[in-house]
């Protein structure tokens, strides 16, 4: 039987860590030609969340000029906070997650580059897809249960 984990802050760092990179290294991978057809090569974001399960308050990520895809330390150019972790997760990997009204409510706040943000929903479907691809790897490789959103 596996762990499960209730709540999105409590996954371990080195889940949290291994299922981000694992993202990173699909996306990288499989879909750069999506990524730079989208317009997101050269473009860097930051997530601040204060429950980040690392306890670093943030997670930045950059897409290279080639469409690669990597965790980087540091803002990004774009910038935008969350309530929590669970919110920021679940705006991710939900469909049906409500991010206007999200928005609207001021738990999900647009601090930076707003039209960069709006450059990365058009790819929204390809990462939640990953998401939930790389939370099912961790979640074998670790024998853990983690919170799914799908």
């Amino acid at each position: 039987m596996s762990k499960r984990i209730e709540d999105p802050a409590d996954t371990p760092a080195e889940i949290y860590h291994y299922w981000h990179q694992r993202w990173c290294q699909i996306l990288s991978e499989e879909h750069r030609q999506e990524i730079v057809e989208a317009g997101l090569a050269g473009l860097s974001f930051t997530e601040r969340v204060p429950d980040a399960p690392d306890g670093k308050g943030y997670f930045s990520y950059s897409f290279d000029e080639r469409g690669g895809l990597d965790f980087m330390d540091g803002p990004g150019q774009a910038i935008a906070e969350y309530d929590s972790y669970e919110l920021g997760l679940r705006l991710l990997s939900d469909a049906s997650m409500d991010a206007p009204k999200a928005l609207a409510e001021g738990r999900f706040r647009i601090i930076s580059n707003p039209e960069h943000w709006g450059t990365l929903t058009k790819v929204m479907p390809l990462l939640r897809a990953t998401c939930h691809r790389a939370i099912e790897e961790a979640e074998t490789r670790f024998g853990v249960e983690l919170p799914k959103y799908w």
